[in-house]
């Protein structure tokens, strides 16, 4: 339970954070702190509203790649086209709405073209349409990331989105980046082996339109690694969203991995790392996942596109425990190539620059091992393992210790590693903090504890908390592989267990959505 100080226990947040993907229902193609050739086949089909779904796959070095387009025609060429096992029908509901299923099991839909008030005019001819998993392009690539690209026959669109989920009703949005190249837009936190349906809405300034809803298939689970258990305790107060997460020691600890709020892994990929990922983080635009390395020798940081496409490895760099998403794609990571440990930004070109020399504070050997950026204060925050968390600006400047504050690093056990600056107070774990165990414990920035969350777990190694945006706690015992989710008063909501075995968690970030910036950052 948090135990408190006060009769109430006081919350403080900073402030802070969304994106997306789309494509036509066609063919589915698939710390340690201690130590080919190419063949196509095509198929058109129409829809009830007067588009043409035309689906191509093309197999490439044994991998299978489908795509659909949709583009307007007035008549149908398909003689394959099922529609719930009826081959090549259509059906027209009392509201108007028509439906043709394509072949290999795309589903086209038109409902009324007139739109209420506030709702877009569906015209599916206004729209051309390509969707294909992520995986089709690269088999190493996640099997739950859609891929969408589309264009407008005759409006040029000032904003667009890409709404999608399990059914017609959809539920999860995409923003559409409008200077990307075909509007290409990626479909994120999608369940394997699911079809999943989705439109896209366009506005020109002058009109809403909504394209046709199409579905897609995902892919198979991912192989490459797994958790234990993700046991709802009490589902009333839970912030649902999605963790970004890693192991850093046992099976898997090479790849990074996306929970989301039912448990099931949406996104998965094997960065390769030989020293297990200490964490995996998201690009404060939420184009990249980033992964640092937990060996205390350090590591070549890596980096690829949501999609999985693209794995870019920075031979000349050392990182090692954690690094943060600053802005845009911009990044910030614990540089292992001095023994005592800087800040140093890196952005996606390779181009690096020490913002912070960490030895001017703690001398010429230290271990620095958490790291976190807080847009609003415009600062990070340093964690060295036995010594100290400190505020820097971005000139280098240490503003702010908590041990200054709060009596010295013994004062919460003398081990400390995962923290979140809020707008008030600090959020630390303290590895030996509990009674023979680790705790969680809130601190104003006076440096008097206003809150602590004592499980009887421990974990000597990493280690992490974040306050959530509904004022939930997010507190990860890596080394017991135990993550909790508790509310203000402290009631367990949701306990997440790895595999087993050597298994230890890397940090853990929450999010409530895969699109652009995490709140932790922002709020």
């Amino acid at each position: 339970m948090i135990k408190r100080t006060e009769s109430r226990f006081e919350l403080f947040l900073l402030m802070g954070a969304v994106a997306c993907s789309s494509s036509p229902a066609a063919d589915s193609s698939k710390d340690t702190d201690s130590a080919a050739t190419t063949g196509s086949t095509g198929t058109v089909s129409t829809s009830a509203s007067g588009s043409t779904s035309t689906s191509n796959t093309s197999t490439a070095n044994g991998s299978t790649s489908t795509s659909t387009t949709s583009t307007p025609t007035s008549t149908s060429t398909s003689g394959s086209a099922t529609s719930t096992g009826t081959t090549g029908s259509a059906t027209t509901d009392t509201s108007g709405t028509t439906s043709t299923t394509a072949a290999g099991g795309a589903t086209s839909t038109d409902t009324n073209t007139t739109g209420t008030s506030g709702d877009p005019v569906v015209d599916g001819s206004l729209f051309t349409v390509t969707s294909e998993l992520a995986s089709d392009v690269e088999p190493a690539a996640p099997t739950t990331v859609g891929i969408v690209t589309w264009s407008m026959t005759s409006l040029t669109p000032t904003t667009a989105r890409i709404e999608f989920g399990l059914d017609a009703s959809y539920g999860m949005e995409a923003p559409v980046d409008l200077a990307e190249a075909d509007f290409r837009t990626l479909l994120l936190g999608m369940k394997p082996e699911s079809v999943y349906h989705f439109r896209i809405v366009a506005s020109d300034g002058t009109g809403t339109y909504a394209s046709d809803d199409y579905t897609i298939e995902t892919g198979a689970a991912t192989s490459a690694v797994s958790i234990g258990d993700f046991n709802v305790v009490q589902a009333e107060g839970r912030a649902g969203g999605f963790i970004v997460l890693s192991y850093w020691g046992g099976t898997g600890s090479s790849v990074a991995f996306i929970l989301d709020a039912d448990g099931d892994i949406v996104w998965a990929y094997d960065f390769g790392m030989s020293g297990g990922i200490a964490r995996a983080r998201m690009s404060y635009a939420g184009h990249d996942m980033w992964a640092i390395s937990a060996s205390n020798q350090g590591e070549s940081l890596r980096r690829v596109g949501m999609d999985g496409l693209d794995l870019q490895v920075y031979d000349a760099t050392s990182g090692s425990h954690d690094i943060a998403a600053v802005s845009g794609d911009l990044m910030a990571y614990l540089d292992y190539s001095v023994s005592c440990n800087d800040i140093t930004q890196i952005d996606p070109s390779g181009a690096t620059e020490t913002v912070f020399t960490a030895a001017d504070t703690f001398g010429q050997t230290c271990h620095g091992n958490a790291l976190r950026y807080s847009e609003t204060e415009d600062v990070y925050t340093y964690s060295e393992v036995g010594t100290d968390i400190v505020q820097v600006d971005r000139s280098g400047a240490v503003q702010w210790s908590l041990a200054d504050v709060a009596g010295g690093v013994n004062t919460w056990g003398g081990v400390n590693h995962g923290h979140h600056l809020l707008g008030d107070s600090l959020l630390i774990f303290a590895n030996s903090g509990g009674q023979n165990a680790s705790a969680m414990i809130e601190y104003d920035l006076s440096g008097n504890e206003i809150g602590r969350y004592d499980s009887g777990d421990r974990s000597q190694n990493l280690g992490d908390v974040q306050r959530l945006s509904n004022g939930n706690t997010l507190i990860d015992f890596s080394n017991d592989g135990v993550i909790h989710e508790i509310d203000p008063d402290g009631t367990l909501l949701v306990e997440i267990t790895g595999s087993g075995g050597m298994n230890r968690f890397g940090y853990a970030t929450w999010r409530p959505t895969l699109y652009g910036a995490s709140p932790d950052i922002t709020d």
